[in-house]
């Protein structure tokens, strides 16, 4: 079977129509391909990849300060990625992404990248870590980011020759120059940069039962935020371990905490043992470690009520040969916090404190304590003080409109936006005489109830909180009111507005008189002024749509058929707005008279 094509040039018409003729399947064939989906690239497996990272460096004091040059891929197609470069535990002095500083930001204990870049990219870092000397033997540990290779260069001055012990290395070679002793390393992305150094065998001989003990060195960062009647406790503990792994770890605290969470790598078991005042949790892994381990404890300690003093508890690492220590101390209450006659620790500036410490909290640091013993003793000393009274409601804006009728009667609608923590009922001391119509909140009507001193309740939705703001939502009245009606072409009007019980920010009123009103200025006086124009007023914003659909469901829940059960659902009114405007304003209102009198002719 064969088909039959015919095409026509637009636009030649002195040319005849052409025609193609070619076979049924090879027309199928080419029309099946034109409707096939193209193919889609994959989706990349990771958001990034580290090629390559290089770090090189020397040693100064009692710091190693190093410069790592990372070889980055940004794999997402879209959007921003974030790249774990170093952990909080080391000192960042400077990074680069090409010729300008780097966005880098503290997250779950590293220095990160964030970026929207695509493709390669060179991120240069300059840091420092401090080193650990022990019986003749010195050197530093970090955990490093995953790269596919790691390489290290490391000076040390010294005039003695020395021997490098890098954990994971497949090659180290040494290069020795007069005054200093440069290493050089390749190794696989174990997590761990654990180098170490000592005076070399031919100098200094070592025992091989002294090489294949562990030797252990620690740095604890500890945050102990007070609240009433309780404190919390995080540390987080930065091990190094040397010459051979380990495969437990045992840590001491005070026997009344209550352990909550332990977290590290590999972690198979842990347990408690009560020893007297005392309590010895031991921390079992699944490996052996080496090189650098980070273990994390949370924990709490009740406090006893109206406790003026309290201790901080001492967490005491075993089999360390030498620990540092820093403790933070936050208030997460009302409380002043002091420190008491502090042992084998020094006060020092919370500037100094870790960053590890000083990110993991949205509360202000207000002490800070170095240790440098295990026998360390941190009193405080803490007072409570009475508690001020805030706001829980607020009117951002009453926005009201009045209309005059002929015959003197007012019509009166009322929209109050209102930001709700925690108030039952929005109170209003209605004019004389008023006769409310119609009550609607949150776009849902209400039937409000008639509190004892008279005042109208009417019943309030509680606010969604949204970007740290609540979400405001409309509270709106239609009232009317009896008037006087003109006496030879002269009328007065004399008009107050609901007072509610929660402060104003600002109230603005437009009353419309007939159009041939003629309105003598000298007559108008009341608690609001006259304005050509309202004053605008910025009004914090929680959410947008959602957050005001989330009000309005709310406000469903709590005006239900229950609660309009006493009665026949009120309808909303429509205010006949007509006439000549006239605009009054009054800013902050607490609880006082909103009126307005003039005389106006026809």
């Amino acid at each position: 079977m064969f088909m039959l094509l015919t095409a026509s040039l637009a636009g030649a018409q002195d040319i005849p129509e052409a025609r193609v003729v070619i076979p049924w399947r090879d027309f199928q064939t080419l029309y099946e391909r034109g409707q096939a989906p193209q193919d889609k690239p994959p989706t990349a497996p990771r958001d990034y990849a580290i090629s390559r990272v290089t770090y090189t460096g020397e040693v100064i004091g009692e710091a190693a300060v190093l410069k790592a040059t990372f070889q980055i891929d940004v794999l997402k197609s879209e959007g921003w990625t974030t790249v774990p470069l170093l952990p909080t535990n080391v000192a960042l002095r400077e990074a680069k992404l090409g010729r300008t500083d780097a966005p880098i930001y503290l997250d779950d204990g590293f220095y990160r990248l964030i970026t929207d870049k695509r493709g390669p990219l060179t991120v240069e870092v300059e840091f420092a870590v401090a080193t650990f000397s022990s019986s003749g033997q010195q050197g530093f540990s970090f955990q490093m980011a995953r790269s596919g290779a790691t390489e290290v260069a490391l000076s040390v001055p010294s005039e003695d020759l020395l021997d490098f012990e890098v954990a994971g290395a497949q090659r180290v070679t040494t290069t020795d120059r007069a005054g200093s002793r440069t290493m050089r390393a390749l190794l696989p992305s174990t997590g761990n940069l654990s180098v170490s150094w000592q005076r070399s065998a031919a100098d200094d001989a070592v025992t091989p039962s002294a090489v294949s003990e562990p030797r252990i060195y620690a740095e604890h960062q500890a945050l102990v935020g007070v609240s009433e009647g309780l404190l919390q406790c995080n540390s987080t503990v930065y091990y190094s371990i040397l010459q051979s792994g380990i495969e437990q770890l045992t840590v001491l605290l005070p026997s009344d905490v209550t352990v909550l969470e332990v977290e590290g790598q590999g972690i198979r078991d842990w347990s408690m043992v009560d020893q007297g005042n005392r309590a010895r949790l031991t921390v079992d892994l699944n490996f052996e470690a080496k090189g650098a381990y980070t273990l994390s404890l949370d924990y709490e300690r009740p406090l006893a009520e109206a406790a003026s003093t309290v201790e901080v508890p001492i967490v005491q690492l075993l089999g360390v040969e030498r620990v540092k220590g820093w403790v933070g101390i936050d208030a997460r209450s009302n409380l002043e916090i002091d420190s008491g006659d502090v042992a084998d620790a020094r006060v020092v500036d919370v500037r100094e404190l870790p960053a590890g410490i000083l990110g993991q909290t949205d509360w202000p640091v207000l002490l800070g304590f170095k240790y440098r013993k295990a026998s360390y003793n941190i009193p405080l000393s803490i007072r409570q003080h009475e508690e001020v009274d805030m706001l829980v409601t607020i009117i951002d804006r009453a926005e009201a409109t009045t209309v005059v009728t002929p015959d003197g009667r007012r019509m009166t609608q009322v929209t109050w936006s209102v930001r709700n923590n925690r108030a039952q009922f929005l109170r209003l001391d209605l004019p004389d005489g008023a006769i409310p119509w119609s009550t609607f909140v949150g776009g849902r009507a209400v039937k409000p109830a008639r509190a004892e001193d008279g005042r109208v309740m009417v019943p309030l939705a509680r606010s969604q909180s949204a970007g740290g703001e609540l979400s405001r939502f409309a509270v709106e009245m239609v009232y009317i009111e009896d008037g006087e009606p003109s006496e030879g072409g002269r009328t007065t009007f004399d008009g107050e507005l609901p007072i509610a019980d929660v402060p104003t920010t600002a109230v603005a009123w437009t009353i419309y008189v007939p159009d041939s009103a003629k309105v003598k200025k000298r007559t108008i006086e009341g608690s609001l002024r006259q304005v050509d124009w309202f004053t605008p007023i910025e009004v914090p914003v929680a959410g947008s749509i959602q957050a005001i659909q989330e009000v309005q469901q709310a406000a469903n829940q709590t005006f239900s058929t229950e609660a309009m059960a006493a009665g026949v659902q009120p309808v909303r009114v429509t205010l006949p707005v007509d006439g000549q405007a006239m605009y009054f304003e009054k800013l902050l209102v607490l609880d006082e008279r909103l009126n307005i009198g003039f005389t106006y002719k026809e």
